[in-house]
């Protein structure tokens, strides 16, 4: 249906915002300009908005998949430091059978095959001679200050060793040269030393054991 300019009565399309014949505005036309700005405002803020929730979303993704990966990081970290620590057990055994005059866990830290007959009474009269010279209350402690892998040539020169010494016949599977530093401390004085120890893996378990695969030739 045609519609009509209010101004010259000519006829004009229904679309019309100006009339083509003199110009003036067709009434309702402003309206309709107006309300179809509206509608592409609203449509570009609309967009902008699922836009920025959209970047919002993957920020917080990245920071939740940082914070995940820094953790495994952490986990990681953590479990190569106790896997990778479990050659000082026997050491940690060693020092906490001096420490406490303790034969078991003393003994603990050589293999069976060695038949140690370390006694309780044998560590408290150790302990006691070193507090004639240091004070009451001797303790032991250490840090290991290096570790020299062993090569798999040189572990085998072990095990043959093993077997050939006590008649024991076991898997060497790793081993260490371990430097450490050693102190012993009392109320009156203390002393401190450098030292090495073989730990070697045999049979699944870590040991100290006397044995410097570089004597063996």
């Amino acid at each position: 249906m045609s519609k009509f300019c209010e101004s010259c009565g000519a006829e004009i399309n229904d679309d019309a915002t100006v009339c083509p014949n003199c110009g003036a505005t067709v009434t309702g036309a402003k309206e309709q300009v107006q309300a179809q700005a509206e509608t592409v405002v609203n449509e570009t803020v609309k967009t902008e908005t699922a836009s920025t929730e959209k970047k919002g979303d993957v920020k917080k993704m990245a920071i939740i998949g940082g914070s995940i990966a820094a953790v495994v990081v952490v986990i990681i970290a953590l479990l190569a430091s106790i896997i990778g620590g479990r050659y000082k057990a026997p050491i940690k055994k060693y020092f906490k059978g001096l420490n406490k005059c303790d034969a078991t866990a003393y003994t603990a830290a050589y293999p069976d095959f060695l038949k140690m007959e370390t006694k309780d009474k044998t560590l408290t009269d150790k302990k006691k001679n070193l507090e004639k010279t240091y004070g009451d209350n001797v303790k032991y402690k250490y840090k290991v200050l290096k570790k020299t892998k062993i090569e798999k040539k040189d572990l085998d020169k072990v095990k043959d060793a093993i077997k050939d010494k006590y008649k024991e016949s076991v898997k060497v599977s790793k081993g260490f040269k371990v430097k450490f530093k050693q102190t012993v401390k009392g109320k009156k004085d203390y002393d401190y030393a450098t030292d090495y120890v073989y730990v070697y893996k045999i049979d699944g378990k870590w040991y100290i054991l006397d044995i410097d695969p570089e004597n063996l030739d």
